[in-house]
């Protein structure tokens, strides 16, 4: 029998990741949903949690998860002044802060801002159609809710 993740996706995808949590990367790659569940049968020896996604499921997903490891949150400027040197920052008019200009994946990339005599970084998505950038107004109502308890990390989470 064989089952898809509930991500699978329409039935216009026609490529399919295998995955599995306890793989970091996709086991294999299907242009047929034939093609994915016979590469799930031979996978699930090694990797009893492999399921089968669609490409857009899978992007999703992902999309979704390294946002989540880094949400704004309050740096130290020996963090923020390291991320002005390991790439040319870029910047877009009218947002705060600066961007590192190597994506952590897909549109996916790090936004560092100063305010009020602190520094705040964060992954940010600067893909058209799901734009998330963060602004001071984050940085104003991340302050509010945690204030004092508010961690500040000296590198990206989970490095």
């Amino acid at each position: 029998m064989t089952v898809f993740s509930k991500l699978e996706g329409s039935a216009m995808d026609t490529n399919f990741y295998i995955t599995a949590r306890s793989s970091k990367f996709p086991l294999d790659y299907a242009h047929s949903r034939e093609d994915a569940a016979a590469l799930l049968a031979r996978h699930r020896d090694r990797h009893p949690d492999a399921v089968v996604e669609s490409t857009n499921a899978y992007f999703e997903r992902t999309r979704a998860e390294t946002l989540a490891s880094f949400p704004l949150s309050r740096i130290t400027q020996r963090f923020y002044d390291a991320m002005l040197g390991v790439l040319p920052p870029q910047y877009i008019k009218g947002v705060a802060g600066f961007f590192l200009s190597e994506a952590a994946t897909q549109n996916i990339h790090a936004q560092f801002i100063v305010h009020g005599g602190c520094t705040y970084g964060g992954y940010a998505d600067l893909a058209r159609e799901s734009r998330k950038i963060w602004t001071i107004a984050d940085v104003l109502e991340l302050e509010s809710r945690a204030g004092a308890r508010t961690l500040t990390f000296d590198w990206f989470p989970g490095d």
